[in-house]
């Protein structure tokens, strides 16, 4: 059933203006988007400028609790590793994402209507300007859906999504209606269809910062993938890596071989990860983000860590070993911090910049630039795609030129039945000695798949190779919170556990289940408040039984 909301997706996405003030004049009272040129300008705020990465990264299996021998962390930590209801406010924070999607999608929506009222898209870059637009508008409307929702399942129609946004508002209380994640999915194969074959590159300064033909090419890839529309997902895929996929990739040698700067900075490391001229950045976003901190050379501070023992058991150097390396056998190096109140290993992928208001009082806001998606993303979306066809050849083809170029290892070859002996030779993470799954607390590379589309049974070529693709695809988008979709998309379920003081598993509080109603991040407090329909929350009875409130 369809869940209609009387209030004005204006008024909760312009974060910085008091509803106060926005209630004292209609929303009809805004610039007019009547020239080439207006939209154009108007078309670089379609671009969020807030992003997913705190809060996703820190839900997934990508850190562990150091316990409370480090005190280290803020009330906002701890609700996003707890995979609580956020009521903590914070630029990184669910309610910051969720406004600024839908005001780049009012954004969007209005340089659409201006093109409209200029008679249409009758000129080339009118045409580009049109694709622009409508490609920012999917692309809020599916980071919406996938954060706000449960993931795309074909077999369930009526699984809520958000509210789809193709007008600009013109009234105060306008009616929307809380769409169906398919109906959410549907849209935005339409918003990308009517734009890919107009995507044009003409009129940017800097297209890396814009929907260029590569970044949304790339976009439809994963927006296919996810759909379950494997060829669509390969079309596009072969659109951005052309016939040498491998120019398409990140030299990580060159970042090994810079020196680090400094802890805050990372400089010149980081800068380098995000230079626009570099193949294998397709689209780069710029938010009010801490992440580079958070995972940079101060990482080592949090009690949520990607501690030493994930990068052994579960992330850099248990991947390593499909080809027989460890964490030295990356071409980038990883920085390892340990000691009192220490314990984090990570890869400086993120600037962390500091914008400051004051620079007396040394305050201002944080900054990072970060990538939406890359060539190297693009390459394992197409392995996977393949998998899921049953093309294996062209699955382990594109894992072998990820490994090689990702690795020390420049010839390795890899195997269908390599995959298989290693895979099959490794025990799944949480299993009991016996096999029960959850039955232990302890790390592997592989976890146990459940998601709502069928794959053959595990220890099979397909599960296997999948493994690989998803352990690859971990350590590609370590900390930029890509990993938690993975998590949503495959059913794999992942505890809240707490490390003791030799840095080892100690217990475990908490269990996300397949269907666990908080893979779906819970829709903004004051959005909820305003009306708006929550996801539903497990509520536990008398009888300490939990059932699934949809209220």
């Amino acid at each position: 059933m369809k869940k209609y909301i009387g209030i004005s997706l204006l008024v909760l996405s312009m974060g910085l203006a008091s509803c106060d003030d926005f209630l004292d004049q209609l929303p009809d009272n805004r610039t007019e988007a009547n020239t080439e040129e207006k939209i154009q300008k108007l078309l670089v705020s379609a671009y969020p400028t807030h992003d997913h990465m705190a809060f996703t990264e820190y839900a997934s299996d990508n850190v562990d609790d150091m316990g409370a021998n480090n005190p280290n962390t803020e009330r906002f930590l701890d609700e996003i590793y707890g995979w609580m209801d956020v009521t903590e406010t914070d630029n990184q924070d669910p309610e910051s994402y969720w406004m600024d999607l839908y005001q780049c999608i009012e954004t969007a929506n209005m340089a659409l209507e201006g093109i409209e009222s200029m008679g249409g898209a009758t000129t080339t870059s009118l045409r580009e300007a049109q694709a622009e637009a409508l490609l920012c508008r999917a692309y809020a409307h599916f980071m919406l859906v996938n954060v706000f929702a449960t993931h795309y399942d074909a077999g369930d129609a009526e699984a809520l999504g958000v509210s789809y946004v193709t007008a600009t508002e013109t009234e105060l209380n306008p009616q929307y209606e809380r769409e169906t994640v398919h109906e959410n999915y549907q849209h935005i194969a339409e918003d990308l269809e009517i734009a890919l074959p107009n995507v044009g590159d003409s009129y940017y300064d800097v297209p890396k910062y814009h929907f260029n033909k590569n970044a949304a090419y790339a976009f439809a890839t994963r927006f296919y993938l996810y759909y379950e529309k494997y060829d669509k997902a390969i079309e596009y895929a072969n659109k951005v890596l052309g016939t040498n996929p491998a120019s398409m990739l990140r030299d990580w040698a060159v970042l090994n071989n810079m020196p680090d700067g400094s802890n805050y900075q990372q400089d010149p490391t980081t800068n380098h990860v995000i230079e626009p001229t570099l193949n294998c950045n397709l689209l780069l976003l710029t938010s009010y983000s801490g992440q580079g901190l958070y995972f940079g050379g101060f990482s080592t501070w949090h009690r949520y860590s990607h501690c030493a023992y994930l990068g052994q058991t579960e992330t850099i150097s248990a991947l390593a070993r499909v080809w027989g390396g460890d964490y030295t056998s990356f071409a980038m190096s990883v920085k390892r911090y340990s000691g009192s109140n220490m314990d984090a290993w990570s890869q400086w992928r993120m600037p962390f910049l500091f914008e400051y208001t004051d620079p007396v009082a040394q305050i201002g806001y944080r900054h990072t630039v970060y990538n939406a998606f890359t060539g190297d993303e693009v390459l394992l979306n197409r392995a996977e795609a393949y998998a899921m066809l049953g093309d294996y050849d062209k699955a382990i083809a594109d894992l072998q030129i990820w490994i090689r170029n990702t690795s020390t290892q420049k010839t390795y070859t890899l195997t269908i039945d390599h995959v298989n002996e290693f895979m099959n030779g490794i025990t799944y993470a949480y299993d009991n000695s016996d096999g029960t799954p959850k039955g232990d607390i302890y790390s592997s590379l592989k976890k146990h798949l459940h998601p709502k589309f069928s794959i053959d049974a595990e220890g099979s070529t397909q599960e296997n190779i999948i493994q690989l693709v998803l352990a690859a695809r971990r350590y590609e988008t370590l900390h930029e919170g890509k990993r938690w979709f993975d998590i949503k998309r495959w059913g794999i379920e992942i505890p809240r556990r707490v490390m003791n003081a030799g840095g080892t598993p100690d217990h475990i509080n908490d269990w996300l289940t397949v269907d666990d109603p908080r893979r779906a991040v819970q829709i903004p407090q004051k959005v909820r408040e305003a009306g708006y329909t929550p996801n539903p929350r497990a509520v536990v009875d008398d009888s300490g039984d939990a059932a699934v409130n949809h209220l």
